[in-house]
């Protein structure tokens, strides 16, 4: 999936997708929402949550100049998968 076609989707569609396959990177408050910062299929995605509704407002694809305000915040932890040995 590209971008402009996870962009079209409707939200709930992309709430789904996100809960299944996205991978938290970094959450984060700015003003009133917590933003969360997910990489899904190459491509990052960020969900913007109003703090006083509780309610998801937007979720859109993370163009270079939006992760700017998160590269301060990301760390190594951030971005390395936990593995598991059985």
């Amino acid at each position: 999936m590209n971008v402009k076609a996870f962009d079209s989707l409707r939200t709930s569609d992309k709430i789904l997708l996100i809960e299944d396959m996205g991978q938290l990177v970094l959450s984060m408050e700015f003003y009133e929402y917590r933003i969360f910062l997910f990489s899904f299929n190459s491509m990052y995605v960020e969900v913007y949550r109003n703090l006083e509704t509780d309610e998801i407002e937007t979720i859109r694809t993370a163009s270079v100049a939006d992760l700017d305000k998160y590269l301060s915040r990301i760390t190594l932890g951030n971005l390395v998968r936990e593995t598991y040995i059985l």
